[in-house]
């Protein structure tokens, strides 16, 4: 099985400015995102998944319908560029996107079988102090998957990163039972991969148990990579393609 990977696109076009960040470049990512599809057309991958935060969407604006209105115009920019790919293509909202809208367009399925492997997905939030829970019916299903003795092999995506923990803490990147949520997932033997983003310098993948956990880095700075992973049993190979 071929995955590709991306995350934190933080684009604008339609929206005005860019990032505060100034490494994260905004306003190239259309033009570099339509280059990843080209690339990624040739690679021929089974699934693509974007792990979230598809759009330097300002915060503070969150309520506004102006914004909102120019929010849903990239959001429509960036499934416009994916639409060629010949393959699943799994999105999800992240922190900076705003979630309803988002859904609306790219319906992330909570789960997805393709050629025998299960995807499952967690859309997760931020709380207080920013630190992401994964609560109620997320945690209900999450645990149901890991608790199915008869199941495909799972691969489960968020946005937030469960393992390891990132070096750099000046930021909760991480849900705040992480520890917990990642012991449980690499103790189950149908959990093959666990896909994050948010964490913008990435994690190369790392196994634990026979789990894989990846965090791709963000799209939007340079070099702009994507994650390619060849997923065969318990065997993970990857490499990154940068479209810079």
């Amino acid at each position: 099985m071929r995955i590709a990977h991306l995350s934190d696109l933080h684009l604008r076009q339609a929206l005005p400015g860019t990032s505060h960040i100034a490494r994260r470049q905004s306003r190239r990512v259309p033009e570099l995102l339509r280059a990843a599809v080209a690339r990624l057309e040739r690679e021929a991958p089974d699934v693509v998944i974007c792990s979230g935060d598809l759009l330097d969407y300002p915060l503070d604006r969150m309520e506004d319908p102006e914004t909102l209105a120019l929010g849903q115009a990239d959001l429509a920019l960036i499934a416009g560029i994916l639409a060629p790919l010949g393959c699943p293509t799994i999105v999800l909202p992240g922190n900076h996107d705003p979630l309803p809208a988002t859904r609306a367009l790219f319906c992330p399925p909570e789960e997805i079988v393709v050629d025998g492997l299960r995807f499952l997905t967690f859309v997760d939030r931020e709380e207080e102090a920013n630190v992401p829970h994964r609560r109620a019916e997320a945690l209900e299903r999450f645990r149901a998957a890991l608790a199915e003795e008869a199941s495909l092999p799972q691969v489960h995506v968020q946005h937030y990163v469960l393992w390891p923990e990132p070096p750099q803490s000046d930021y909760p990147y991480r849900y705040a039972d992480a520890d917990r949520l990642a012991a449980e997932a690499a103790s189950c033997a149908a959990v093959r991969l666990v896909l994050s983003g948010h964490y913008h310098p990435g994690l190369a993948p790392r196994q634990r148990g026979e789990t894989w956990f990846a965090t791709a880095p963000a799209f939007c700075e340079a070099p702009h990579p994507l994650w390619l992973y060849e997923l065969a049993g318990t065997a993970l190979r990857w490499r990154s393609l940068d479209t810079a």
